[in-house]
């Protein structure tokens, strides 16, 4: 192996080690940007006193059928898999419904560890 070669591959190795430690940093900046929305979630639950249903949802389709099928499995992880309508003609696919944010809050950090980690939470 020449040195050039060598050279080269420690270059690539810096490049990958500077990518890492970057994609690392981007991941700790998204989980600090969802432990802010959850304490803003919070901070919005204490002021809440409505009727509003609240919803953990794990997938949006337009097409129905993929709604349904995304529902099945979901109810064979034991999950609600209740479709809802949504915005803009969506058919949403819920893990649970609850009747307060921090309810769902509770059970939101599991439903992205274990099914989807874009879940998210929707009031109708």
């Amino acid at each position: 192996m020449t040195q050039e070669q060598i050279d080269e591959m420690v270059a690539e190795n810096d490049a990958l080690k500077t990518q890492v430690t970057s994609n690392k940093d981007l991941a700790d900046q998204l989980a600090l940007a969802r432990l802010q929305a959850d304490e803003a979630m919070l901070k919005l639950a204490d002021c809440e006193g409505g009727n509003s249903k609240v919803h953990i949802i794990v997938g949006a389709f337009k097409n129905s059928s993929y709604a349904n099928d995304y529902s099945a499995e979901m109810k064979e992880q034991g999950y609600a898999g209740r479709i809802i309508a949504g915005p803009y003609n969506f058919n949403l696919v819920t893990s649970g419904s609850y009747e307060s944010i921090k309810a769902s809050l509770q059970d939101l950090n599991g439903v992205r560890d274990n099914v989807i980690e874009t879940a998210w939470i929707y009031i109708e």
